[in-house]
């Protein structure tokens, strides 16, 4: 009697181990070169999600900052807010540093950058010069005698002033750090700028080259047209 109830008790034992044995028998087996290559495999995913955990956040979060203004990938604004889509990195990089020391003048980002870290400036700058975004119609209202005004100053320059693109490159793409990107900027934004270069001359004598002695030399139908022009070209 005793001995059958231990072996009903080991039954279920025995059942297990059994399952259990036939299961690992069905396992095909694992050689070393299988698990390195499961090891590599691992290790390859998980680099690439942290990589992009770690590389992701800090523009993004220090970005929406700006977005409300200069939109969710930087396209910019009518009312005169420039575009940061695919502008020169170092470029940005320096313009908002010039706001942080109130070097640059403006009441909203000097605000806005004396908060960011040199750290913050370079991600932003590095955030925005990737960002990819259509062109906006901001193009204020011009002839189409004006527009094509503003291209051969653009293109070829007038009397009193060099053309854009002698600096600003071929279709004011840019370049580098100093001759940032023009096309597609809102022509509000490219007037105003304009108009900032010319207060800098009042009772100076602007030092030739510069962005100041171009502003300078330019009268306020040329800055509509220019701008006018520059507005609706591809960025």
């Amino acid at each position: 009697m005793n001995q059958s109830l231990k072996a009903k008790h080991h039954f279920p034992t025995a059942v297990a181990s059994a399952m259990a044995g036939k299961r690992a028998s069905t396992l095909p087996p694992v050689s070393g070169c299988g698990i390195a290559r499961i090891v590599a495999t691992v290790s390859l995913f998980l680099a690439s999600h942290v990589t992009s955990a770690l590389a992701d956040p800090p523009g993004r979060v220090e970005a929406s900052k700006c977005t409300v203004c200069h939109g969710v990938h930087g396209e910019g604004g009518p009312g005169g807010v420039p575009r940061l889509a695919g502008q020169n990195a170092d470029y940005i990089n320096r313009a908002l540093s010039l706001f942080k020391t109130g070097t640059r003048a403006s009441a909203i980002m000097q605000s806005i950058s004396r908060n960011l870290s040199d750290l913050e400036i370079r991600q932003l700058a590095d955030y925005f010069s990737n960002q990819r975004a259509p062109r906006l119609d901001t193009a204020v209202p011009q002839s189409i005698e004006g527009v094509f005004a503003g291209q051969q100053l653009a293109e070829k320059g007038a009397a009193n002033v060099d053309a854009c693109f002698s600096c600003h490159a071929a279709r004011g793409k840019g370049n580098g750090a100093r001759f940032p990107i023009i096309a597609a900027e809102p022509a509000q934004f490219v007037i105003s700028r304009l108009h900032e270069f010319q207060a800098r001359v009042q009772g100076t004598t602007p030092q030739p080259g510069t962005m100041t002695a171009v502003a300078a030399r330019l009268d306020e139908e040329q800055i509509e047209a220019a701008a006018a022009y520059l507005a609706q070209l591809e960025p």
